[in-house]
């Protein structure tokens, strides 16, 4: 993984795994000024960092909240897009790694840390397309804290930004997931919440939510997991189609199961297909 580490700041272009010294302790890592007092600024302040400095695509006062409020100094965290949020993410003093493609956005973002003395030093923008930059940046190692995934919106992003950080994330870390309401946005949602292996920590704003991995995702294929106990899905087919091959399916299934636990069944049934008028 390419992430910097809570210890090693910029080292090359690939920064290094985290280490034992070579820089300030995370007890020394606090910034100027507190995560509170930096989401009160922000709520009077109303900078506008997107669409070059003439719109504010920002999260929400309670997502910004929950920020502060699981990030610690140290903690190595990320985000696809870039905002509100970065600003609270530098203020707790994470080590953070944020992706959108403006450039001109990071310099606002940066330059108003400075003003309202928040430290940035830890801070670091890389310019691209998330779904670009996220397969160089993160591997399977499972380094990340905690991550927010507010990036582009379009299918099949969100989903995509997904893949990448989630398993990135180490099991017990938070992943914050915004903009759940839109219809491209909820199936990584709804996946997350009937799965084992994620554990929903609240839903904030009537928009956002934050969950955390408790474990490794089930070994197997897509039948081990229960987003897809719903299969077959006939969404596709008109209502009554669908209805017609729902209750093929039932019938098929039921003939299966009941081969499999009788399999004298089974052969007579074969036998009754094989003969003349059968």
């Amino acid at each position: 993984m390419n992430l910097p580490s809570e210890r090693t700041f910029v080292v090359n272009d690939r920064l290094g795994d985290r280490t034992t010294g070579g820089g300030p302790e995370r007890s020394n890592m606090a910034t100027i000024a507190s995560g509170q007092d930096t989401i009160e600024r922000l709520r009077a302040d109303r900078p506008a960092f997107h669409a070059g400095g003439g719109a504010r695509w920002d999260s929400l006062p309670g997502t910004l909240e929950e920020i502060r409020r699981s990030v610690r100094p140290g903690d190595i965290t990320l985000e696809t897009g870039a905002g509100a949020s970065t600003v609270v993410f530098a203020a707790a003093g994470a080590v953070h790694t944020a992706i959108s493609p403006d450039a001109g956005e990071h310099e606002r973002i940066r330059a108003y840390c400075r003003r309202a003395g928040v430290d940035d030093a830890r801070l670091r923008f890389l310019a691209g397309h998330s779904e670009d930059v996220l397969p160089s940046l993160l591997g399977r190692e499972r380094t990340l804290d905690f991550a927010l995934i507010d990036g582009a919106h379009a299918f099949p992003f969100p989903a995509v930004d997904w893949c990448y950080i989630s398993r990135a994330l180490r099991i017990g870390g938070r992943l914050l997931i915004d903009d759940i309401t839109i219809p491209t946005v909820a199936p990584v949602f709804r996946h997350m919440l009937v799965e084992p292996n994620w554990r929903l920590d609240g839903v904030l704003d009537e928009r956002a939510a934050v969950l955390t991995l408790i474990a490794e995702p089930a070994p197997g294929d897509w039948p081990a997991q229960r987003s897809n106990d719903r299969f077959p899905d006939f969404g596709y087919a008109p209502r009554f189609r669908r209805l017609e091959l729902a209750a093929r399916h039932r019938v098929v299934s039921l003939a299966r199961h009941l081969a499999e636990r009788a399999p004298a069944l089974r052969r007579a049934y074969h036998r009754a297909r094989r003969a003349p008028g059968g």
